[in-house]
């Protein structure tokens, strides 16, 4: 029987204590793009969490984290899969409340901003986090956030630690309903990597500023939409940035509906580099995003040298069961710069390909909530390969079942 309460709630106030468990069976077949991945294993993650609050402006938190992966066909299996008893937060928050209201929190913690497209902790998988300093100032409908920081390097042969030689600062804003129906988010992100070759093979170091604004909101008769786009300048080493990324999602919800269905479409564009020994970088840098969500389930591609386009329909069958189907195709914008998986890294590169069809994606996922703890899922996806992938690979085609609990305390 399953246990439909946090065992927690009846501690002091001061004190808070939580945690999650959460087990996840896959079953993959075929070519992902790093490598013929077929195989049947078992992902466990566990988290305790402790928070203790002396006084209502000071709360300090630690969450400490293992994950195990079961019947993996190779050894070692891959840190995305296997972190043994690990620190994932630790950190210290003063909170002082008036106008405006300010938070300012120190130590190891999760950063996630909008629709973390750029930024966010990708949490399918291990779950990033940052070693950063994070200052929030609020007041009525706007809130910015000041931080800077490095993202942790998930080692299962040691304790994680922050990845040497790259850094992260930004500024966060929001304003709600600054107008009828629409918020916004303006933003100035940089990311600082040191010891990197230019295309001629120069070695320095490079600094990505990224300016960029969401928009986001509702229209009446049930449209819902967001729009982002980035601007990307700075220096790789001897080379010059120039790239650009954008998003555009827009929705339609029958609210006379108790199935509550919406459709969406969904075009997202990120910058190659067509020209590989001109000076000029025109990659686009997605910096540490969550992408579970956003370019198919099976995790196959970055938002990086892409052209995606989705169209998507959600219901409601039952009150507690929502069902999400999606469609995706997947274009190069170049097929002079390589295809990039969900970390960001350059997996397939073929100058000669004809073609930039990538491949078309379907996915179908379930979710469950049967209670406020528990939360049972299940998905299918399906990559059919384009001709690039034809062109540039020995065997094709990726599927990806799976089966989830998850309990949250």
């Amino acid at each position: 029987m399953l246990l439909d309460y946090s065992p927690f709630e009846k501690l002091p106030s001061w004190i808070q204590l939580g945690g999650q468990i959460r087990g996840r069976f896959e079953s993959v077949s075929g070519t992902s793009l790093i490598k013929n991945s077929s195989d049947a294993y078992y992902a466990s993650r566990i988290r305790l969490d402790l928070g203790i609050e002396p006084a209502s402006w000071l709360r300090f938190f630690a969450e400490a984290q293992d994950a195990r992966v079961g019947a993996y066909n190779t050894s070692p299996a891959p840190s995305t899969l296997y972190n043994p008893l690990d620190i994932r937060q630790l950190y210290v928050e003063l909170n002082v409340e008036g106008k405006p209201n300010v938070r300012f929190r120190a130590g190891r913690e999760e950063l996630l901003f909008g629709s973390e497209r750029l930024i966010g902790p990708a949490d399918w998988g291990m779950s990033r986090t940052f070693d950063a300093l994070d200052f929030t100032a609020s007041v009525g409908r706007a809130k910015v956030d000041l931080f800077a920081g490095s993202a942790v390097l998930i080692d299962p042969t040691r304790l994680d630690r922050s990845k040497p030689g790259e850094h992260l600062y930004g500024a966060y804003g929001s304003i709600q309903r600054v107008l009828p129906g629409m918020n916004l988010e303006p933003y100035l992100l940089f990311k600082q990597t040191l010891n990197v070759n230019s295309e001629t093979k120069v070695l320095g170091d490079a600094l990505v500023a990224s300016p960029g604004v969401r928009a986001f909101g509702t229209v009446p008769g049930g449209i819902d939409y967001a729009l982002e786009v980035v601007v990307q300048r700075g220096s790789y080493s001897t080379d010059k940035i120039v790239a650009l990324g954008d998003s555009s999602v827009l929705g339609w919800t029958l609210g006379n509906s108790n199935l509550k269905p919406r459709f969406s479409v969904e075009y997202n564009y990120a910058s190659g580099d067509a020209a590989n020994k001109d000076g000029e970088r025109n990659t686009f840098d997605q910096f540490y995003p969550s992408n579970h969500n956003y370019y198919g389930m099976i995790d196959q591609f970055g938002w990086k040298n892409m052209k995606n386009a989705r169209a998507g329909f959600d219901f409601l069958p039952f009150k507690k069961l929502k069902v999400r189907s999606d469609f995706n195709e997947f274009y190069l914008a170049t097929v002079q710069d390589g295809l990039y998986n969900s970390a960001g890294t350059s997996i397939v590169l073929d100058r000669k390909a004809t073609s930039a069809h990538i491949g078309s994606e379907t996915n179908t996922i379930g979710l469950y909530q049967y209670s406020k703890v528990w939360r049972f899922g299940a998905g299918f996806g399906h990559l059919f390969a384009g001709e690039f992938l034809k062109e540039s690979k020995d065997s094709f085609g990726y599927t990806y079942p799976y089966v989830m609990l998850q309990g949250s305390f």
